[in-house]
């Protein structure tokens, strides 16, 4: 007898077909999953960081704290002229005033004039300060340091160079070394003439202030080492010293104009060179 054959209903074959989709889904899954943790660059970390991540770290990161009075230029380095300044500075054991009063002691009746700081090149002769000199006030006997991080052996000390006036006005020019205050030298200036020396006695005879009182107007105003004072006329024809303070903080120097009648601070230029 021949038996009936009778097909699966529809409604009994559906479950499967949804297991079937449903394991398809899931090792689709897997796979990506896979495919992601092959591009984490196979060192094992599973930590490396996407550029965009790099980048914002990199821009979190704190910065190197700067030296105070070592980094004044936008480079982080000192100018020639502050190196110069920096080097030149240490070696001078004896200040403006006792500088100031040997050399007029070396003139009869002398008054100072100009009175300036500067950095001697051994056999290269005199030369100026940091500011004149470039390359010369490398200090080695100091270990002072250039520009470029090496001393240089040319400059081997410092000294003071002053002009000190006569009462008819003429000129000496006296140095003193600026490390031990001796006197290295002094004689009368042979390019004077008659007009020359009347006019210079004529500015020491309005001159009502000192120039120890000049610099203390100046450094009153600037805490500082003075190196240089000079007695002169202003672009307005007013008498006045010249009074430059270098400040160790970041080795710039400023120059004021102090009134030589008054004592007041009429004027003030920063040289951050």
């Amino acid at each position: 007898m021949s038996r009936a054959y009778s097909p699966v209903p529809t409604s009994d074959r559906r479950p499967r077909t949804a297991r079937l989709a449903l394991t398809a889904t899931c090792l689709a899954a897997c796979l990506a999953l896979l495919a992601g943790c092959g591009d984490d660059g196979g060192d094992g970390d599973g930590d490396q960081a996407s550029p965009t991540a790099s980048a914002t770290k990199a821009s979190k990161a704190p910065s190197s704290p700067s030296q105070p009075g070592d980094s004044p230029s936008a480079s982080g380095r000192l100018t020639d002229d502050q190196a110069e300044r920096k080097a030149l500075l240490p070696l001078a054991r004896v200040d403006h005033a006792k500088a100031a009063e040997t050399a007029v002691g070396e003139v009869p009746g002398g008054r100072l004039v100009e009175l300036e700081l500067k950095g001697t090149g051994g056999d290269r002769g005199d030369k100026g300060t940091g500011d004149d000199a470039p390359g010369d006030a490398g200090a080695a006997d100091a270990g002072a340091a250039g520009p470029s991080g090496t001393a240089s052996p040319r400059t081997r000390r410092a000294e003071w160079v002053a002009k000190v006036a006569a009462k008819d006005g003429t000129a000496h020019r006296v140095r003193v070394d600026a490390g031990s205050g001796k006197v290295l030298g002094a004689e009368a200036e042979t390019d004077q003439d008659g007009d020359d020396k009347r006019e210079l006695a004529a500015q020491l005879s309005k001159a009502r202030r000192t120039p120890e009182q000049a610099a203390k107007a100046a450094t009153d105003t600037k805490r500082g080492t003075v190196t240089s004072v000079e007695l002169g006329d202003d672009d307005a024809g007013a008498l006045v010293w010249s009074v430059d303070v270098v400040t160790p903080r970041d080795w710039n120097k400023t120059t004021f104009a102090v009134d030589a009648v008054t004592g007041k601070v009429v004027g003030e230029h920063v040289d951050r060179d």
